[in-house]
């Protein structure tokens, strides 16, 4: 009975190099990995069993899911961040990052930044984007802190999104008390520095939220035969079970596209990404 008090769950909230940031319950542990567990296949976000003896990783535990970029595991909410100026609305990129949470069982929540910074004609042709895709995902501006509060408890978050899009402005306005470096953006290039280094899980609000590395590409890793499942919107019953929505007879989704009962872009979007996959 000794000995297996020594060996605790935990979550690892943070990698440099060899050394492993494991909580467990309230205590931060900091460890290593035993010779036999490749470290290569630890990832943030890992559930864990670790020898508090001899502070070393013993098992790791299964995951749920698994995000390539940013590197995090074991995700229940993704904050897709999308920033209205500087770095440019992208609909194609959102989209590329609502298959991905969608396809990794991952709950999307689009968080709309520097409305304030576009003008009135602008900003009105953004919401009416947006006012579609609110019939399928939870969207929010960032000034909407206490509902996004909500979203947080007892939730492992990530934040993705183009960098210099507001992800560490956005977790600063969630709590005071983080402090993370922001950075101007970039005017000449439109986007962004690199303010955040490492991917780490922080304790917040009574949940785990992650403030991760800018990126701009994300890798899907989906068979073209199963991207259409990632878009809820295209949930029609056409002739066929194979179809993929492209020219096939008695296509409903492309009928509901030419009723306008689904957005365009969107549908453009999805031929965009299942080209990029059939690569």
């Amino acid at each position: 009975m000794e000995q297996q008090s020594n060996f605790k769950e935990g979550k690892i909230v943070k990698i440099n190099k060899d050394l492993y940031t494991v909580l467990s319950n309230e205590s931060v542990l900091s460890c290593y990995v035993r010779g036999k567990l490749k470290s290569d296949k630890l990832t943030v976000g890992d559930n864990v069993l670790v020898d508090v003896k001899s502070l070393t990783i013993e098992k790791q535990l299964p995951r749920k899911n698994t995000l390539i970029r940013p590197l995090i595991s074991n995700i229940d909410i993704l904050f897709i961040v999308v920033s209205t100026e500087i770095p440019a609305f992208s609909e194609y990129l959102l989209d590329k990052m609502l298959s991905l949470s969608i396809y990794n069982k991952i709950k999307p929540v689009i968080i709309v930044t520097k409305l304030d910074k576009i003008s009135r004609k602008e900003k009105l042709q953004i919401i009416k984007i947006l006012s579609y895709y609110k019939k399928y995902f939870k969207v929010y501006k960032n000034t909407q802190i206490r509902k996004i509060v909500k979203e947080i408890k007892g939730k492992t978050i990530a934040l993705c999104g183009q960098t210099g899009a507001g992800k560490s402005t956005l977790l600063n306005k969630i709590d005071k008390s983080l402090s993370l470096n922001t950075d101007e953006v970039s005017h000449s290039l439109g986007r962004g520095k690199h303010t955040t280094r490492l991917v780490e899980l922080m304790k917040v609000k009574g949940g785990f939220i992650a403030d991760t590395p800018g990126f701009s590409s994300l890798d899907l890793n989906i068979n073209k035969d199963e991207l259409k499942y990632t878009f809820p919107d295209f949930n029609y019953q056409c002739k066929y079970k194979s179809c993929n929505h492209i020219n096939e007879d008695g296509c409903e989704v492309i009928k509901a596209l030419n009723n306008k009962k689904i957005l365009k872009s969107r549908y453009e979007n999805y031929i965009k990404l299942l080209k990029e996959i059939s690569k």
